[in-house]
Formats: structure tokens, sequence, C-alpha cells
């Protein structure tokens, strides 16, 4: 897989000889390279050269396996290119923003198909009768299977099936403030869970004080909500913050809403500048949770959803790290992954910190499996989860 930054990408291609035959341009985002086979490497000029070499060494091994069976007597001449392209680089070529922009290409890269445009989406009609209600067009989602529900992605385009629902042994019950307990109110799936109580505890550390607002909802329980935002502001409002049943994050069992035990309430405007929220924004992708709706036009036209500083959705470690890492929005991170689409490094990502183990770049992101639990819940998980006791506070959407 090949790590691209987004924006315009200058590239040199070559044939079956490695004699250098053309320069050519591509968009990190959009499509696959026009020629064969090509190897990049833009750097800023600040940007650490160790990194971009151990980068590039790395690309390189995988390249060399790839070719060997074809063209294994011009691998020793493999080398010039290589220092030609290391000398351009030392020249100061630079991307918007700066950092790590490309560092090779494999034959063969796959080209992604364009997403659904959320401004497309949003045009058509929600279908309401007796028995059911969605969105015109819509389709299950690619991974839409229990186990695959770290990568389901959903948006008002892509869907879960009315039936989905976690494994009743993979759920546990946890309390308001992140204890899983038998007497807890809400249900998650046992590694968000464990996950989430483990931020919990660091938050306290930092003096922040965090509280569930809502955890894992079934699809009847999400009819109930919609239509509660529905009542609250109408329709066209309402399908700007709140999920169409079946296509909630909050039924995968993974995602929480969490808001501040005693600061700024979530539904506060100033709840996205809270202490809470950015102590969240910093930390929470260190333990597997990402923020699915982030602020700014440009993301909120790639989410299809408002921004919401308390909607967390946990995917696990390594593919949090992952679309952190990429400044992009998760819809648009899942999309690419799904169809096979190059990894995005952007420039801020050397300021966070891997998982621990985490070796970068990584040919395909994998999130890590549900673990086996020690103890399964005892009932059946309640449509309702029991409200927190700090107050008749509204469900998030």
């Amino acid at each position: 897989m090949a790590l691209k930054r987004e924006g315009a990408i200058t590239c040199f291609a070559f044939g079956a000889d490695f004699s250098v035959g053309a320069s050519f341009t591509v968009r990190a985002m959009c499509g696959s390279f026009l020629f064969r086979e090509g190897i990049c490497l833009v750097l800023a000029h600040d940007a650490p050269r160790a990194l971009a070499l151990s980068l590039l060494k790395m690309r390189m091994r995988q390249t060399i396996a790839m070719d060997r069976a074809q063209s294994p007597r011009h691998l020793k001449r493999i080398l010039p290119l290589l220092a030609l392209i290391l000398g351009a680089s030392a020249l100061g070529a630079t991307l918007p923003g700066g950092g790590v922009a490309a560092v090779g290409v494999a034959p063969g890269t796959v080209s992604v198909p364009p997403i659904t445009a959320c401004s497309e989406i949003n045009k058509r009609k929600i279908i309401i009768t007796r028995t059911s209600i969605g969105i015109q067009g819509a389709v299950l989602t690619k991974n839409g299977r229990p186990a695959q529900w770290a990568t389901s992605l959903l948006d008002p385009m892509h869907r879960l099936s009315s039936s989905y629902k976690p494994p009743t042994k993979e759920l546990v019950r946890i309390t308001w403030r992140g204890v899983i307990s038998s007497k807890g109110g809400y249900w998650l799936r046992r590694e968000a869970a464990e996950a989430l109580s483990s931020m919990f505890a660091a938050a306290e550390a930092g003096r922040v004080s965090l509280k569930i607002l809502s955890a894992y909802r079934s699809f009847s329980t999400q009819v109930q909500v919609f239509a509660r935002w529905v009542a609250l502001s109408g329709l066209q409002q309402a399908r700007k913050y709140s999920a169409v049943p079946g296509h909630s994050e909050h039924q995968l069992g993974t995602t929480v809403d969490l808001g501040s035990l005693t600061g700024v309430a979530w539904s506060n405007p100033k709840f996205p500048t809270s202490r809470t929220a950015l102590w969240l924004e910093s930390n929470a992708y260190k333990f597997g949770f990402v923020r699915s709706y982030p602020a700014g036009a440009e993301n909120i036209a790639l989410s299809c959803y408002g921004a919401e500083a308390w909607h967390w959705r946990y995917v696990g470690k390594n593919l949090a790290y992952e679309i952190v890492c990429s400044a992009q929005v998760p819809r648009i991170f899942l999309w690419n992954l799904q169809n096979g689409g190059d990894r995005v490094i952007g420039p801020a990502c050397e300021s966070l910190t891997p998982p621990e183990g985490y070796v970068l770049p990584s040919p395909s992101p994998t999130p890590s499996t549900s673990e086996t639990p020690t103890e399964s819940p005892t009932a059946t998980p309640s449509e309702e989860p029991t409200p927190s006791p700090t107050g008749s506070e509204l469900t998030p959407p």
C-alpha cells in the first residue's frame, strides 16, 4: 500500500529497464497511477530525513519483492534512480502543509471509486411508512457483519440491517461513570467498554471528569431517538445531526456520546472548546476512539453530519491512530480502506503517539479483534439505557 499525503504529488515514471521516462502528477485521494511503476519521495524542508529514509527502505523491500519474479536482472539498476529521487527531495520539494508526501508506489495501485457526495445524499428523500423508515437509494454497508464492527462504514448512504445486533456474549454493562458493572445502565462491546474504562481513568488523572450520555442503541431505539429529534426540530434539521435508523454508529455497540460530569454540558455551544472536549480531541485516539464528525465546513461536507464533539467511536488503537494520522474524516478513511485505496499520511502525524509496538508503514490497517469475554451478561440488553443520575438531560442525536 502506498503512503501519500493529500494534494498533488510529482513522481517519476520508469520503464522495465528502470530508465526515467517522464514525470507525472497524481492526486493523493483520487484514482491510481497512470504508469505501471513509480517511486515518490517528497519531503518538506524541515521533515526528519531519518523518517523518510526508513519509510523508503520499507517500501522498496516490498516493491523489490514484488518485482523479483518479473525482472530479477534489473534490481541492481534501481539504486541510481533512488539516488536521483532522494537528491531531488533534498532540494526542498514540498507540498502544502509539509510532511512526508509519498513513499513508493507498488505496481497495480487500486483505483478507488468516488464516494457519493454528502450534498447529493442529502437531496434524497426519507421514506417513512407504517413499518419502516429509510433513505432513498441507501444500501447495506460493505463491511456489515458483526465481526467487522471496526471498519463498517455508516453514513446516510450506507446502513446496517434492521436486525443487526452485536453478539450478546460480547456485550457488557457499563455505568455512566465508565465502570464495567452488572449494575450499569448502558451496554457496549467488551473491548470498547474496557478501552473506555481506561480512558475515563486517564481523564480523571488529568482532572477531566467524563460521563456517558449514550452507548449501544438497537435499531428500534434509534427509531425513537430519531423521532424525538424530528419532533423537536423538524425532519430536515434532524437529519443533519441524527442518523436515520440503520445508519447510526451506535448500533455497532462501539460508539458512545460523552459529556462532562461537572463542566459545560454537551448541548452548550461552548462544549467543543471546553476542557473536556479538548482533552478528548488530544487523547481519545490513544485508547482506540475517533471523533466521527469533526468540526469545519470541509469536514462536515465530507462526513454528512454536523460537528459532534461528544460522539466517539471505538475502532481499536491501531486503526484510530491511522485515522487521526491521516487527517481524514473517518468516513473517507474507511471508504478508501474498504476499496483498497492508498494510506494517507497527514501533516501532523509526527506529533501523534503511535500505539505500543506499532510499525509504520502498515500495508493495510487491520483492526484488533474483540477479546473473548470472561463473563457474559446475564440479561438481554434493554432497549432504553438507564439515564445518569445527573438530571433529565436530552439524549444526543
